[in-house]
C-alpha cells in the first residue's frame, strides 16, 4: 500500500492545530531523534516545552521500554510521510497512556516536533489541571451526516464535529471525499455509485482526515432516501468509529510484515503448509533455493527434489502432516539443472500454533556436504593413488572377517621390487608416477567386490571377500603378478616393474592382523624365488624372523 505523504502546507496546519490543544506539551527533536532546544523560528511558551536533558538524550528514554518499538515505527513513518502518531506510556507514569504525534517541520524550522496528549484525561501530558473533559467525551463513537446525490455534505450533527474536530461550516458544502485518504477515495466512490444504482444502502471503510492532521478509521453506511428526482434525494450517512478494530488489524498486519521481513532475512528457506498440503507461506529464499516459483501446493513447491529422494520426502511430509513426529532428512534438488544438497526439517504445527499443518525449514548444505565428503575422502583414501589408506583398509578387512559366513576372505600382499632404485635414478616424481601406474594396473584385474589399499610406501594390500576356495585367491594374485611384470614408460624414462606377492586365506578365528602377517610372510617367501610367483601362506612354515623394510 502506498503511503500518503503530507504536504508542507498540511504539516503546518497539523502542527498549528496541535498547538491549539489545551496544555499541549511539545518536544523538539533533531533528525536523529535527540531532544534539542527550540530554534529561534519556533515560538512556543517555555512551560509547554519538554525540558532538554544535558546529554541531549533522545525521546525514547522518556518512554516505557515496552512502547519503544512502536514509537520507533511511528518515528520512521514520520520521516517518510511527514506526520506520525502512536499511543505510548511514559517511563515515570507507566499507568497512563499518551498520544504522541510527531510532525516533520524541517521545511519551516529545521526540526521535528512531537506533541504529547494524555489519553486518560483528554489533556496534554505533564501539565493538565484536571478541568478538561475526558477524551472519550470529546470524540464520540458514532455520528450522522446528510449528503446530496453527488456526495456533497449538506448537514452534520454535533457528534460529527467532535469526532473529526472540524466545525460544521468547515464540512458543509464540501464533498465527503475531500476528507478521505487518497488511497480510499476510489473505493468510497464505487460504494456510493453502487448505492445510487441499486437504491440500497452500502458500507465502506475509509480513513477520514481530522482537524489535527491525524487519520481516523470510520465505517460509513450510506442509506438511499427515495425522491421524485435524483437531484432532490438526500442520503443519510451513519458513521461509526472503527479505529480500534483497524488498529488491531494494522497491528496484525505489521506483525505479519515483520514476520515476513524476519523470515526473508533468515539463512533458511521456510515453507508453511496446511494439513491438505496447500501453501500458507514461503519466504523468498525458498523460491531461490528450489527454483519452483510461487506454486500453490507442497508437491509443486518441492518439484525440484530429485526422483530418487522424492518418495522419502513425500512419506515424511505425509507423516508429519498426519500428526507424526518431526523429521529431519537430506535430499538432492535440481533447480535449473544445477544439483544442490539440502537438509529439510519438518515440524508439525497444531491448533495452538495457529493453523494446523507443518513447517518445512530448508537449508542448502551443498558446500557442507562437499567439505564433509572431502574430509571423508582424505580420511579414507591415499591421496596419490586413490587406493584405500592403511587405516581404512584394516577397517574393511575386519568388517569382512566379522561378516563372513560359509565363504572365505583372502588378502594379497604386494611389494614392488626395486622401487628405491627408481626413486634414486629417476627421481621421486617418477616413483610417484610408478605407484599410480601400478595401482591402476592392480585395479584393472580385480573383481568388483575386491578392495585395493596402499599400506606403505611401495606396499599394497588387496582384500578379496566371498571366496569359495584358496585357489580362487591364488588365481587373483597370479593375474596381479602378470599385470605388474614389464617395463613402464614414465615421464622421466623407462622403469622395470615387478612385484613380490604373498597370499593368505582366512581360517576359523582369523583376525586382520594375523591374516596380514601371514600374507607378509608369504610375500618374503616369494622374494626368494626366481622367477617370482605369488606364494600362498601355509601353516607349516614359521613366520620369518627377518625385519620388514
Amino acid at each position: 500500500m502506498t503511503e500518503y505523504v503530507h504536504s508542507f502546507e498540511a504539516r503546518d496546519k497539523t502542527f498549528a492545530g496541535l498547538l491549539e490543544l489545551p496544555h499541549a506539551r511539545v518536544a523538539v527533536l533533531a533528525p536523529d531523534g535527540r531532544r534539542i532546544p527550540a530554534p529561534a523560528s519556533l515560538v512556543i511558551d517555555g512551560d509547554r516545552l519538554v525540558p532538554v536533558p544535558q546529554d541531549n538524550a533522545n525521546l525514547l528514554e522518556m518512554l516505557d521500554p515496552a512502547d519503544v518499538v512502536a514509537a520507533v515505527a511511528a518515528w520512521e513513518h514520520t520521516g517518510r510521510t511527514g506526520v506520525g502518531a502512536v499511543s505510548v506510556r511514559l517511563r515515570d507514569e507507566p499507568g497512563r497512556r499518551y498520544k504522541l504525534t510527531a510532525v516533520d517541520m524541517r521545511h519551516r524550522h529545521g526540526v521535528f516536533v512531537c506533541v504529547l496528549m494524555d489519553l486518560d484525561t483528554g489533556t496534554a501530558a505533564a501539565g493538565a489541571d484536571g478541568g478538561e473533559q475526558p477524551l472519550a467525551s470529546l470524540r464520540p463513537r458514532s455520528a450522522r451526516m446528510l449528503k446530496r446525490f453527488d456526495g456533497v455534505i449538506t448537514d452534520v450533527d454535533e457528534r460529527a464535529t467532535r469526532m473529526f474536530g472540524w466545525s460544521r461550516d468547515q464540512m458543509v458544502g464540501s464533498r465527503s471525499t475531500h476528507f478521505f485518504h487518497e488511497e480510499d477515495v476510489q473505493r468510497s466512490i464505487t460504494a456510493w455509485l453502487d448505492m445510487l444504482s441499486t437504491k440500497h444502502s452500502s458500507r465502506v471503510r475509509v480513513r477520514h482526515r481530522c482537524a489535527d492532521g491525524s487519520w481516523l478509521w470510520i465505517e460509513v453506511e450510506n442509506i438511499y432516501q427515495e425522491a421524485p428526482e435524483l437531484e432532490d434525494a438526500v442520503m443519510i450517512s451513519h458513521i461509526s468509529d472503527v479505529s480500534e478494530e483497524m488498529a488491531a488489524y494494522e497491528a496484525l498486519r505489521q506483525r505479519e510484515h515483520l514476520f515476513r521481513r524476519l523470515a526473508d532475512s533468515l539463512p533458511v528457506g521456510l515453507l508453511q503448509l496446511e494439513q491438505d498440503g496447500s501453501v500458507v507461506y514461503a519466504n523468498s529464499l525458498l523460491n531461490t533455493m528450489l527454483g519452483t516459483g510461487t506454486a500453490g501446493t507442497a508437491r509443486e513447491r518441492l518439484a525440484s527434489v530429485t526422483d530418487q529422494d522424492r518418495p522419502m520426502l513425500d512419506a515424511a511430509l505425509q507423516n508429519v502432516l498426519g500428526g507424526g513426529p518431526d523429521r529431519e532428512l537430506e535430499v538432492t534438488v535440481q533447480p535449473a539443472g544445477e544439483q544442490r544438497r539440502c537438509a529439510i526439517t519438518l515440524i508439525g504445527l497444531s491448533d495452538e500454533d495457529g493453523t494446523p499443518g507443518a513447517l518445512a525449514c530448508v537449508r542448502d548444505i551443498t558446500e557442507s556436504v562437499r567439505s564433509r565428503e572431502e574430509l571423508r575422502v582424505k580420511a579414507t583414501f591415499d591421496h596419490l593413488t586413490g587406493c584405500y589408506n592403511r587405516a581404512s583398509s584394516l577397517a574393511i578387512l575386519d568388517r569382512e572377517l566379522s561378516a563372513e559366513g560359509s565363504h572365505l576372505t583372502g588378502v594379497v600382499f604386494v611389494d614392488l621390487n626395486e622401487f628405491k632404485s627408481v626413486n634414486d635414478s629417476l627421481g621421486h616424481a617418477a616413483g610417484d608416477e610408478l605407484l599410480v601406474n601400478a595401482a591402476g594396473r592392480i585395479k584393472s584385474v580385480l573383481r568388483s567386490d575386491d578392495v585395493v589399499g596402499r599400506i606403505g610406501g611401495d606396499e599394497f594390500l588387496l582384500i578379496c571377500p566371498r571366496l569359495d576356495h584358496p585357489a580362487e585367491l591364488v588365481g587373483i594374485a597370479e593375474r596381479v603378478g602378470r599385470i605388474l611384470d614389464g617395463d613402464v614408460v614414465l615421464s622421466a624414462g623407462t622403469a622395470r616393474l615387478s612385484a613380490a606377492i604373498g597370499v593368505a586365506c582366512s581360517t576359523d578365528g582369523s583376525t586382520g592382523d594375523v591374516l596380514i602377517a601371514r600374507a607378509d610372510a608369504a610375500m618374503y617367501e616369494s622374494k626368494r624365488h626366481r622367477p617370482r610367483r605369488p606364494v600362498l601362506f601355509e601353516e607349516a612354515p614359521a613366520e620369518p624372523g627377518t625385519g620388514r623394510r
